[in-house]
């Protein structure tokens, strides 16, 4: 599964917004990263932001924006899935709105080789969160815009490396 966001604030408060809900901070993980990705070829996802296109498969339109418990909302997307709701093509995906900012988000899935990084002026647009031309980017989307402080892990104390 591949998640991907309009933009940083958007990718930030799905990361972190459900999370953020029980604790007082984002915690950033040192090796958390964002990238510009590109497809390579045309992938075809289902659009849920569009009028009726919950409903269509059986769900309320809520399904697109609200803050559904994450294990509701994988349900949907194995469903989705796995029952290939859209007549005459093979869905990889869906297009909804972040329920914690409103930006586009999608969730692919087997699109391994189908989605690569961009590259501007030879310089690969993939970062670390930690990285210094980041963060301050990080901090800002997330304190100013998300009103989500953000602080960083140390690598021996976060969960996800050690």
């Amino acid at each position: 599964m591949l998640y991907v966001a309009e933009s940083l604030m958007t990718a930030l408060g799905e990361v972190f917004g459900e999370v953020f809900g029980e604790a007082e901070e984002a915690r950033v993980c040192p090796n958390y990263r964002v990238a510009i990705l590109k497809p390579r070829v045309p992938i075809h996802v289902l659009d849920l932001r569009l009028q009726g296109a919950a409903m269509r498969i059986g769900a309320l339109p809520s399904l697109a924006t609200a803050p559904y418990p994450r294990d509701e909302t994988q349900a949907w997307a194995r469903a989705i899935y796995e029952d290939q709701p859209v007549a005459g093509t093979k869905v990889r995906g869906i297009y909804y709105d972040a329920a914690y900012s409103n930006g586009g988000a999608l969730a692919l899935w087997d699109t391994t080789g189908d989605v690569v990084g961009v590259s501007v002026r030879g310089i690969r647009q993939d970062f670390a969160l930690s990285d210094p031309r980041m963060w301050p980017r990080v901090q800002g989307e997330a304190n100013d815009v998300l009103r989500m402080p953000a602080s960083l892990v140390a690598r021996r104390s976060c969960p996800l490396c050690s």
